[in-house]
């Protein structure tokens, strides 16, 4: 018990940066309902003077959040007319905490959609804080890790997120093991397998700067603008594990399904495609070594089960693994898997 911090002093420890987009379809009620549920708990666990929320482009979102301002707190408004990405606004809220606030030792991510809650920070920022006690840096970051990603996601982003999740892990497990560095795991005891997707993420206050300052972002065989969009949660979390790292889980809670999501409104097979492609480039991955990962992982996902399912699969396998640079490129032939079980 020696070391422990109480709640007051915690949440001066860390900041939370917000980013804010919510897809044209969504009524405006639905956003102002969901921003409430997102800010209203903030003052029992952080200072609003703590909290950025980063509007990328969304002009409906930014008014609902200056009129709520005065009934919900005096939180900072970061706004830009025009949709970089989720990453970019993640970034621009980053860089501007560090600099404003040089006394704080963590940032935290949330999304705007209230499915991340704020009673769930303390148990995060305390797991950080042990972590730093133990080892004397912030080089760390802590995921919010859902107890089922079906369950919140619906059952084919579900799949796909894990499929990436543990794919991602492989990539850097060797990418590693070549520099002859290992990955400590210890510290993500989730049965699921480590929940490397969830936006729900606290940066110690050095990898963030490392991340988000120092470095400049490598797009890696994919645009700028597909950086930006697909790559919030994947990208940071590999270049922090490149970087050194240490890599926690928490549990949070999460919604049995998700009020809204623009996910429907984006070709599955780009999105995850992108951050495939973008990791085998970005990890300089053979590609016969690539698709044997892919094949390995896709092969258990219960969507093979299912005719579009399995299409879906074979699509994405094509996309994550075209090299468009070259001009002869012929993928390696799918796993061999039995036709039975």
């Amino acid at each position: 018990m020696q070391g422990w911090v109480t709640q007051n002093e915690l949440a001066r420890k860390f900041g939370v940066i917000i980013p804010v987009y919510f897809a044209p379809g969504a009524p405006a009620e639905l956003i102002r309902r969901l921003l409430v549920i997102t800010l209203q708990d903030t003052p029992s666990y952080s200072p609003w003077e703590q909290v950025w929320l980063v509007v990328d482009g969304d002009q409906r979102a930014a008014g609902i959040l200056h009129e709520l301002r005065p009934t919900l707190g005096v939180y900072n408004i970061l706004h830009d007319n025009e949709n970089h990405g989720k990453l970019w606004a993640v970034r621009s809220g980053m860089r501007i905490a560090l600099h404003d606030c040089p006394e704080l030792a963590y940032l935290v991510t949330r999304d705007c959609d209230g499915d991340h809650a704020a009673s769930d920070l303390p148990a995060m920022v305390r797991a950080a804080d042990y972590i730093v006690q133990t080892c004397g840096h912030t080089r760390l970051l802590v995921l919010g890790a859902c107890r089922s990603r079906q369950r919140s996601l619906g059952w084919l982003r579900g799949e796909l997120e894990l499929l990436l999740d543990q794919v991602s892990l492989d990539a850097v497990q060797y990418y590693l093991a070549r520099r002859e560095r290992a990955l400590s795991l210890t510290l993500c005891m989730h049965s699921e397998g480590v929940d490397l997707n969830s936006g729900y993420k606290l940066y110690g206050r050095d990898l963030a700067h490392k991340l988000f300052v120092e470095d400049e972002p490598e797009y890696a065989g994919i645009s700028e603008a597909d950086y930006w969009h697909y790559g919030p949660e994947t990208c940071p979390v590999v270049e922090a594990l490149l970087a050194g790292a240490l890599l926690a889980e928490v549990p949070r809670l999460t919604w049995d399904g998700q009020p809204t999501t623009s996910f429907g409104s984006i070709d599955p097979t780009r999105l995850y495609g992108c951050m495939f492609r973008w990791l085998f480039s970005r990890l300089d991955i053979p590609l016969d070594v690539a698709a044997c990962w892919y094949d390995n992982r896709s092969a258990g996902l219960s969507l093979r089960s299912t005719q579009e399912g399995s299409a879906l699969l074979t699509d994405l396998r094509s996309f994550a693994l075209e090299r468009p640079s070259q001009e002869v490129h012929i993928l390696p032939p799918c796993g061999l898997t039995l036709p039975f079980v």
